[in-house]
């Protein structure tokens, strides 16, 4: 994939966020395409061999956690049917609240908007930050994906940190970093779903235009390592949750001292190049449960700072 496809195309849904900018695809390859095993038959292991910049790790297969492939049907059923798990998740982390403040009765909508808008801030600044570093600065294009996702790790640390600082002096520092990383979290699970049926409607159109969308399909399957028609959608539900955890975490962790904002946002970004960089490489099973260990370990110390756990 070319830089110069960044700027034009969507993120992906995996994970959280993703620069878009992760492989070089080297000259030679069209040439590839007159073969009857088409690029896209082989094992991704095989593809991923022809691209400049994917590096494979001895240990890692994901081979063996490979999911039986489901048509358009039957995906577009469990995208429907999980949906609703997910807004549920969301929905969970409120009724959640009430067991661990007194004062959880106090619904903190204004507080919840101001995180929708800090993760539309954060999403909107990724294509001109990859611009800066593949454009400006002139760095190959796997460099600037990775230091990308670092930064946009930094940056949607910092804007948290703005967020709460505005409501330093209130009364309840608990109550306005949950709501305001319930609202972080929301605003991208909101995105995450309407990706996931944008995404999914590059495979219908497969079967009915003659692949009118191959392209777009071959770049998610470098991220994810897989064709999306192997990647169940309850996958997604854990992604979510994950992900809610982590928000509301960091929210915490910045509230009670301003100085943890270094470790949030390395860890926050050493995340997001695993899942936008590194998925192929580990496999989806194995980084969706060690992003849920790390996410609930992030989301648990969060509780304690304020000893809402003992």
């Amino acid at each position: 994939m070319s830089d110069q496809n960044f700027t034009k195309l969507r993120l992906p849904s995996y994970g959280t966020m993703n620069s878009k900018g992760e492989i070089v695809i080297p000259s030679g390859r069209n040439s590839q395409q007159h073969l009857s095993t088409t690029p896209q038959d082989l094992p991704f292991e095989e593809r991923a061999a022809q691209h400049e910049g994917y590096i494979s790790l001895p240990g890692f297969s994901d081979e063996d956690d490979d999911e039986e492939e489901r048509d358009y049907n039957t995906l577009l059923n469990e995208y429907l049917i999980s949906t609703p798990f997910i807004l549920l998740a969301l929905f969970s982390f409120i009724i959640l609240l009430h067991t661990f403040s007194e004062v959880a009765v106090l619904y903190k909508w204004d507080i919840f908007l101001l995180g929708v808008t800090g993760w539309c801030a954060v999403f909107l600044i990724r294509k001109p930050l990859f611009f800066i570093f593949s454009k400006l600065i002139s760095l190959k294009v796997s460099i600037s994906s990775v230091l990308t996702l670092l930064f946009i790790g930094f940056i949607e640390e910092v804007v948290r940190m703005g967020w709460l600082y505005r409501f330093d002096d209130e009364s309840e520092p608990f109550l306005i970093a949950y709501w305001l990383g319930l609202g972080w979290a929301s605003a991208e699970a909101v995105y995450f779903i309407i990706q996931n049926f944008i995404e999914l409607r590059w495979y219908k159109d497969d079967l009915v235009d003659g692949g009118r969308y191959s392209e777009e399909r071959e770049e998610l399957e470098e991220i994810l390592g897989r064709p999306l028609t192997k990647v169940s959608a309850w996958w997604g539900v854990m992604w979510r949750f994950s992900w809610v955890m982590i928000h509301i975490g960091f929210s915490c962790w910045i509230a009670f001292s301003y100085t943890l904002i270094f470790p949030a946002a390395f860890i926050h970004g050493l995340l997001l190049v695993i899942w936008g960089y590194c998925l192929p490489v580990f496999g989806i099973p194995a980084t969706s449960y060690g992003t849920l260990l790390v996410t609930m370990s992030v989301f648990l110390i969060g509780l304690a700072l304020f000893k809402q756990i003992v």
